[in-house]
């Protein structure tokens, strides 16, 4: 698979990254004063963390392009010279299938197999989470909070001490029966 395909679109989100943080980018990270910073600053650290997921999000799609391009190019190039071989019969529909699919298989197995699938996936799993995280504190502090609702982080932590009463009900009552079978 040619690296120079999918490092243009690389480049072409690196500059439109570098743009946007010139850009829209200095307007977010003005400070903010007063009563109201930290509902603000949630707010742009949710808009920042859905503007890096959108950008890993489109890179990525942008590197599947790539790829689907490449093994269209290659599937054209094999069919052209299959043309010229053998000429066009109602059998060799099967053939020109059969070959479409051993191309498209092996360019993204390639494909799948690079550097840029695995950091286009990473970042993409990173900005995901990040934002999943942002706007779990965006919704707990703005709407559950105020409602007096349970936050998930609420629930985690009365989850996780249920289990660590668990945990020591067990240790006692295991002790509790190795006592009484001493006496």
């Amino acid at each position: 698979m040619e690296d120079t395909d999918l490092q243009a679109s690389h480049d072409f989100f690196e500059l439109w990254r570098k743009a946007y943080e010139a850009t829209y980018g200095r307007i977010i990270d003005m400070p903010v004063m007063g009563p109201s910073r930290e509902g603000v600053d949630r707010l742009r650290e949710n808009f920042e963390a859905t503007v890096n997921l959108h950008a890993a999000w489109a890179q990525s799609l942008a590197s599947f392009q790539s790829a689907f391009m490449e093994a269209t190019r290659k599937t054209q190039e094999k069919v052209e010279k299959q043309v010229a071989d053998e000429g066009i019969s109602h059998s060799s529909y099967k053939g020109y299938y059969d070959l479409w699919m051993k191309t498209y298989s092996e360019t993204f197995k390639e494909f799948l197999k690079s550097r840029f699938f695995a950091t286009d996936l990473a970042k993409l799993t990173a900005n995901s989470m990040d934002f999943q995280k942002s706007s779990r504190k965006l919704v707990e502090e703005n709407f559950l909070r105020p409602a007096n609702l349970p936050t998930r982080t609420e629930i985690d932590e009365l989850s996780k001490e249920v289990y660590l009463l668990k945990k020591q009900v067990k240790e006692l009552a295991r002790d509790l029966r190795r006592s009484a079978e001493k006496k």
